[in-house]
């Protein structure tokens, strides 16, 4: 765990006149479990966007797995292969099947045969719970069910970093728990992550590392022991006493 896989420096990103970073120095390495969090609007979801080009920067660099992203010579598609993104409101495509939605990225941007794609997606649907609604739509669903399908469509690229943007925020709390157990596990498989999540049990279980952010800059950074006991920051201090005693 000796590599940065990710890293950031000297990021500013502008949405017009508004500063959502502010020079963000920001590494991650190879394995390693990040998680994110800090108040609404300190700019959390920006930075993981940045790292697979969701979002474009003003100023700075970000080398992912060995390639500046930012290089006219990089390949949007090989960027996303390489940090795979799971959203807070799934982008499942509706008029599809829960393994055509699997499958779809695997044929379109990898050139996988579909009998070969729909095997792998099989043992991805399997992985998550989810084989047996393979044939079913996204209608049919809970909230859960289909985030748990847009983790194992991420995983469907094989990507070596997996970005969840707040994977649990826009689920029911009874939802919440498969989709974390789904996290735990990917955890142990020595994937590289980077969680934003309001999630603070989750983060102190699973998380290397806490970064906290706010007003669109990295306040402190530490072990999640050191950062829930002993926080440096008056910042860090009130957004745990908010969020732990709500």
């Amino acid at each position: 765990m000796d590599t940065n896989i990710i890293e950031m420096s000297h990021v500013d990103k502008m949405f017009g006149d508004f500063q959502a970073l502010y020079d963000i120095d920001f590494s991650v390495k190879k394995g390693e479990i990040v998680v994110v969090c800090g108040p609404s609007g300190s700019g959390k979801s920006t930075l993981i966007r940045c790292i697979n080009r969701l979002e474009e920067i003003d100023e700075g660099t970000i080398v992912v797995d060995g390639m500046n992203i930012y290089d006219k010579k990089s390949s949007i598609n090989e960027i996303r292969a390489e940090a795979g993104m799971v959203f807070q409101h799934f982008n499942l495509f509706p008029h599809l099947t829960i393994l055509e939605n699997t499958n779809i990225a695997q044929v379109k941007v990898k050139g996988i045969s579909k009998e070969k794609a729909s095997a792998h997606s099989m043992e991805l649907l399997k992985k998550v719970g989810l084989e047996h609604k393979a044939q079913d739509y996204p209608s049919s669903l809970s909230g859960g069910q289909k985030q748990r399908v847009a983790i194992a469509r991420t995983l469907a690229m094989q990507p070596k970093i997996i970005l969840f943007d707040e994977p649990t925020s826009a689920l029911d709390p009874e939802m919440i728990g498969g989709v974390l157990d789904v996290m735990r596990s990917l955890a142990q498989e020595n994937y590289t992550i980077v969680c934003v999540t309001h999630e603070m049990g989750f983060a102190k279980e699973v998380g290397d590392r806490i970064v906290f952010m706010d007003e669109g800059r990295i306040v402190e950074e530490n072990t999640p022991i050191e950062f829930f006991e002993r926080p440096k920051s008056d910042r860090a201090k009130l957004f745990l006493r908010e969020i732990l005693t709500h």
